[in-house]
Order: structure tokens, then C-alpha cells, then sequence
């Protein structure tokens, strides 16, 4: 019979070994005993000022708001300027099937692009969809002539402390004139911001919408296996990756991101019921305001480049004022789902209630809240990860000679 100091010395060291693996999963997930984080070094790049000319802008654009942070980005350089590449590869799946998300992400990169243009001393000129025959060609920043003297944006510094707080915020209203601001970023008469307080009645109706959006992605497997494919369980993934979520950026926690650091790896539908509980816990009831983005039309690239741009100048507006902004996407997310099933449109017609003008449907569901701590950055790939070859050769041989004749031509005019 084992007397009850051996159980003790027994249970001792049963708990022993379960704080000690339950501390080399918490190192292991990046929340205690911080090192070195190359997913991070984007971050500091850009906020030192690394890289100059158009490696800048492309520094910028890894930035951008991104769906899952997908990252789903490739960029070509020339002397000319920077083009901007789709990468179906990195796709949502099933939580984005007609690549709706996508697209916002890389009109929230392009519009830190051309933000940063404005601190290279060289004028860009945006081009979205610059190629009919390539549509996976989204944009081309041209660049002119070297030593153009340029005004720094004002939104340029808050690029590298744009973060999203998935946390608790901490209530009380927005003011009228920051509310004001935020509506104001939409900048095109493509794209409409609609807010509303979290207490009036849109905001609850909002609320218990993307609750009930919530619960019925989790309940989709293919949904749910599609957002977990991008769920980072362990640093050396997060390190290797440098993509998708993590518990460190979940928003949840500090005691709850480290229970559950010490647990085993989540299933998908765990994963679910943990994402489920913090939108009906913590995410709608802590939330001060909601937002929508809509366009006139969900299938128009161009709108969701221009959507994508809009909500990284919200964003970027909101860092500035020092308010707390996150994508609540579940919404448009069910919505493009449904209409991928070809089931009954449940949740667009409910979305109906939300809208001044049904005509404009919403591409993009948001929060707005007062922070109750930083937000911790995403990982990032680094610049060298996502510049391919050059792309336009034949533009750029073409107006390399155009220039090369215009010096000669300016040249014989001095020389008569």
C-alpha cells in the first residue's frame, strides 16, 4: 500500500512535469521568454526606414490589412515602379470562395504603397487592374523621375503600429468628431462606410447577426477546416511561416492564451467554440461601434481593391486617433457561402435591416472600440520573400528608350 508521502512525492512530480511541459509549450508559442522574431522584422524594417525607392513601398505594402494574415501578395520591381500579383495559392478556401477577402487584402497593400510613395520623393500614379489579359495582375504603382519633392503623408508613421486588437475593449462611446473620420475614409463614390453605435438598434442587430454567422461557420466543417489551415499552433511554425493567426494574436488573455499554450494542439471545432465564445463574450458586448463597407457590386474586383484600400485608411485613421478597430467578417463571410451552396440567401436578407440602401451590400464587417492594451503585431513575410521576377520587361524597355530619347532630344536643344 503507497503511504502518503509517496503519493504526495508521486503527485509532486506528476505536477512538476506538467508545469514544466506546460512551460516549454508557452515559451514554444511565443508568450513568455520572448527572442527573436523573424516574422516581426517586417515591422521594424519599415518603422526604421530600411529600404528606400521602390523596395519602400513594397516594405509598406506587406503591412496592409490581410484576411487571416494570408499575406496573399507578389511583387515585381523595376526602375519604374512596383506591380502588385494576386496569389490564389494563398487562399481562404472555403471561407472565401470567390475571392472576395483576397482582394480586399491587396487593396489595403496598395494603399500603404502609395501612402509610402509620398516618402521616397517620387510622385506615384495607382493602376488598378492595369491588365486585362492577366487578372491576377492587380495594380501598378508608377513611379517618376528620381529627387521630385513630395509631402509625407501624415498617416505614413502610423503604417508600422497599424495592429489589430482582437481583445476585450473597454467600452464607452466613440466621439462624434472620430466617428466622423473613420466614416470619411472611403474617399470614392465605389465604395460607402456605414457606422453605428454599438447600444442603438442596427448595432444590436449587427451584434446578433454575426453571432448567428458565427455559429453557422463553426457548424461548417469545410469553413472551419479552411480557417484552421491557417491557425500557427506552435513558434517554429509562426517562425517559419511567418502568415496566419496565433494564439499570441487571438485576442484573448494573457492567463487564457497561456492555458492555452499548456493544452495540446485545437481541432478545428475546438478552435470554433473558442472563436464562437469570444464573438458572443467578448468581441459584440465589448465593442463601442460597427461598421460596414459596401459596394454595389460583391463581383467587382476594382470595388474590392478599393474596399480593401478603404479599410487600411480606416484603420490607419484609428491607430492615429488611438481607437481599436478589427474585422468581424463572419457576416459577408456566410453570405458568400450561402451563395456558393446555392442555398436560400438567409443572411443576405437579414443583412437588409442593416442598410440605408439594400443596392449596397457589404463586402467588410467591423468593430470599433477604446484598447485596453497594445495590440501585439502579426507576423510578416520579409521583403526578400515576396519579390518575383520583373514582370513588365517590354514596358520597361520601351520606356527606358522613350526617356533615353527624351534626354537626347533635351540634350541637341542645349547644344544649338
Amino acid at each position: 500500500m503507497i503511504d502518503r508521502r509517496t503519493a504526495l512525492r508521486a503527485g509532486g512530480g506528476a505536477a512538476l512535469f506538467g508545469v514544466g511541459a506546460g512551460l516549454v509549450r508557452a515559451i514554444d508559442q511565443g508568450l513568455i521568454i520572448p527572442r527573436h522574431r523573424p516574422g516581426l522584422a517586417a515591422w521594424h524594417d519599415w518603422n526604421t526606414r530600411r529600404y528606400a525607392g521602390p523596395l519602400a513601398l513594397v516594405s509598406a505594402g506587406i503591412l496592409g490589412a490581410s484576411p487571416h494574415n494570408t499575406q496573399p501578395w507578389g511583387f515585381a520591381l523595376s526602375r519604374y515602379g512596383v506591380d502588385v500579383f494576386e496569389l490564389p495559392a494563398r487562399a481562404l478556401g472555403a471561407m472565401d470562395p470567390f475571392g472576395r477577402e483576397r482582394m480586399l487584402g491587396l487593396g489595403a497593400a496598395v494603399h500603404n504603397m502609395a501612402l509610402a510613395s509620398t516618402g521616397i520623393d517620387r510622385r506615384a500614379v495607382v493602376k488598378l487592374l492595369p491588365d486585362a489579359a492577366n487578372p491576377q495582375h492587380v495594380a501598378t504603382i508608377e513611379l517618376g523621375p528620381e529627387g521630385e519633392r513630395t509631402v509625407p503623408h501624415p498617416l505614413l508613421a502610423a503604417i508600422g503600429h497599424r495592429h489589430t486588437d482582437r481583445g476585450p475593449y473597454r467600452g464607452g462611446a466613440v466621439t462624434d468628431a472620430a466617428m466622423t473620420t473613420l466614416a470619411g475614409a472611403a474617399r470614392t463614390d465605389a465604395v460607402r462606410i456605414a457606422l453605428f453605435p454599438a447600444e442603438g438598434a442596427r448595432g444590436q442587430r449587427f451584434g446578433a447577426l454575426t453571432i448567428d454567422a458565427t455559429a453557422a461557420i463553426v457548424e461548417d466543417a469545410d469553413m472551419m477546416a479552411a480557417s484552421h489551415a491557417w491557425f500557427r499552433h506552435s513558434r517554429r511554425d509562426q517562425d517559419r511561416l511567418m502568415d496566419g493567426l496565433a494564439v499570441a494574436t487571438s485576442g484573448v488573455s494573457p492567463w487564457l492564451a497561456a492555458a492555452a499554450a499548456i493544452l495540446p494542439e485545437q481541432s478545428a471545432a475546438s478552435e470554433g467554440r473558442y472563436w464562437l465564445a469570444g464573438t458572443r463574450d467578448i468581441a459584440v458586448p465589448t465593442a463601442s461601434a460597427f461598421g460596414l463597407i459596401l459596394v454595389s457590386d460583391l463581383a467587382d474586383r476594382r470595388a474590392m481593391l478599393l474596399a480593401g484600400a478603404a479599410w487600411q485608411r480606416l484603420h490607419l485613421l484609428a491607430t492615429a486617433l488611438g481607437i481599436a478597430v478589427q474585422p468581424l467578417n463572419q457576416l459577408p463571410e456566410m453570405i458568400d457561402r450561402q451563395r456558393q451552396l446555392r442555398q436560400l440567401p438567409r443572411f443576405a436578407r437579414r443583412t437588409d435591416a442593416l442598410l440605408d440602401d439594400p443596392l449596397w451590400r457589404p463586402t467588410f464587417a467591423f468593430r470599433i472600440g477604446h484598447p485596453v492594451t497594445a495590440a501585439a503585431p502579426s507576423p510578416r513575410r520579409p521583403v526578400s520573400a515576396v519579390i518575383g521576377q520583373p514582370a513588365r520587361l517590354a514596358y520597361d524597355v520601351a520606356r527606358a528608350r522613350a526617356e533615353t530619347a527624351a534626354q537626347e532630344a533635351a540634350l541637341a536643344r542645349r547644344l544649338r
